[in-house]
């Protein structure tokens, strides 16, 4: 079929999308750059300022400070997740007895709403009315009990802790099914070379899922910096701004402070940085060609 053909054949299926992108993604996007280069209040009063609210963010400490978080909690949650996913992810792949259950308790928490997980696990880390300090205490474990969100050097991993721990049933359910894709002779011709799981794994698996490690390192990386949820309602970004990320920064100039345009500075500067991240991971994990 000529190409010409082919894409008057593609352009009507497309066309839904693409108005779906423009009304939802676009527009906005555009409006909030427009909103951005004003002075724009709850009373209504707009007035045009150009780059001023950009130069304002590049001298903001509290800027830098939610970046900081943020991109902690990238790294922190990137070291929480993709370990024990891949491989609780393995282990299910090996059809082992019972498996149904388990896929079932991974996969449990990510049905719970933000919300519900966030104020159950605000009262767990609670020093004397929660559960996790009383039960280290019970097992002679008392020097390790903390004020888990009150204390600056444990929050921000704490609040990451119960962010992974919510979502982490995906990333399962997404690498078992990677692994459930594996050509079966590939895998058998290693172990009859004489290699053993874990090189197996290392060596042969591993590889063949680089495509999909990429893909779920864009998303989490995307995911992570647009965290906001978990840090409102368990932290309101406290103690002293140590949980404080550019979303709840955002949030609260935008509505405590009325600052519309220095919000939207905010979120278009987000935006930018999330592509940027987004692309750089994608080019540098991308591999033409796998050796097996």
């Amino acid at each position: 079929m000529h190409k010409a053909a082919q894409r008057r054949i593609i352009i009507p299926f497309l066309m839904p999308a693409l108005a779906l992108l423009g009304v939802f993604f676009l527009y906005p996007l555009i409006k909030t750059v427009d909103l951005s280069l004003n002075e724009f209040t709850r009373t209504g009063t707009m007035r045009f300022v150009g780059i001023d609210q950009y130069r304002l963010l590049a001298r903001d400490p509290d800027f830098f400070n939610s970046l900081k978080n943020t991109f902690l909690i990238t790294l922190i949650g990137s070291c929480m997740l993709f370990p024990p996913a891949m491989a609780i992810a393995w282990a299910l792949s090996q059809r082992i007895h019972g498996e149904r259950f388990f896929r079932f308790v991974v996969f449990a928490p990510v049905v719970l709403s933000v919300a519900v997980v966030s104020m159950m696990w605000k009262f767990l880390y609670h020093p004397t009315l929660g559960l996790i300090n009383p039960a280290l205490k019970s097992m002679g474990l008392g020097a390790l009990a903390k004020t888990w969100l009150g204390d600056p050097a444990t929050a921000l991993a704490a609040v990451t802790f119960v962010s992974v721990w919510h979502g982490i049933g995906i990333w399962i359910v997404l690498l078992c099914s990677g692994f459930e894709r594996l050509p079966v002779e590939i895998l058998e011709a290693a172990r009859i070379d004489g290699a053993g799981e874990w090189r197996v794994f290392r060596s042969v698996m591993l590889p063949m899922m680089s495509d999909l490690m990429r893909m779920l390192t864009v998303l989490w990386v995307v995911q992570s910096l647009q965290t906001f949820a978990f840090v409102y309602i368990m932290t309101g970004g406290g103690p002293f701004g140590s949980t404080d990320t550019v979303g709840t920064l955002m949030y609260r100039v935008a509505f405590d402070r009325a600052d519309f345009g220095y919000s939207a500075a905010i979120a278009v500067v987000l935006v930018i940085m999330m592509l940027a991240v987004a692309m750089l991971l994608n080019k540098v994990m991308k591999r033409d060609d796998l050796q097996y």
